[in-house]
């Protein structure tokens, strides 16, 4: 169904319009979250809450937007307010003493080993750049939608996205990694 016509519908208190909505949008604004906060169960909140803030503020969406676009604006937001939050200490403390069981031990550690390595080196970029990258390779976004999200100009992105690359392989080469912040941003 045509996204407009469901927009129409939950704006008339549809459910099955907004159940339709999140079924096709949850999977990619949570994975945008859960890269960017690397916390499973906070990243899940917070994919709750955008729906729940897209749902009271519905009459404000503007449908030339892009949904998907809007829902991530939403998600920025919110993460960034969770940061602020003197509970973000609290829950990455519990996070931490938390032990994952997986089937195949050695193919998920060497994964998760790379992965970490990689989301190490990303952390330690400006809030801008990690969020450019993070949209641009694990979401796989055009730099037009990514200046949407972010409210800056394409030259903007474009050229924040160059900067963040040599920087990223700077700190690759140096093999530096600031263990101080990529603690604050990278729980386990």
């Amino acid at each position: 169904m045509n996204r407009r016509k469901l927009i129409l519908q939950i704006k008339n208190g549809n459910q099955e319009a907004l159940e339709t909505i999140i079924t096709e949008m949850y999977p990619q604004v949570y994975a945008f979250l859960y890269r960017k906060m690397k916390q499973n169960d906070r990243a899940k909140d917070i994919t709750q809450e955008v729906f729940l803030k897209f749902v009271e503020n519905i009459d404000q969406y503007n449908e030339e937007d892009k949904l998907l676009n809007y829902l991530f604006r939403i998600g920025i937001n919110l993460a960034n307010n969770y940061y602020k939050s003197l509970n973000y200490l609290d829950d990455r403390e519990l996070d931490e003493s938390r032990i994952i069981i997986e089937e195949d031990p050695h193919a998920i550690v060497m994964k998760k080993a790379n992965h970490d390595i990689m989301m190490r080196y990303i952390s330690q970029l400006s809030e801008i750049s990690r969020e450019i990258i993070i949209l641009r390779y694990y979401h796989e976004m055009k730099f037009k939608d990514i200046a949407d999200i972010l409210k800056i100009p394409e030259s903007t992105a474009k050229s924040r996205h160059r900067q963040a690359l040599m920087k990223l392989e700077e700190l690759m080469k140096g093999g530096v990694l600031d263990e101080r912040k990529s603690e604050i941003q990278t729980v386990y």
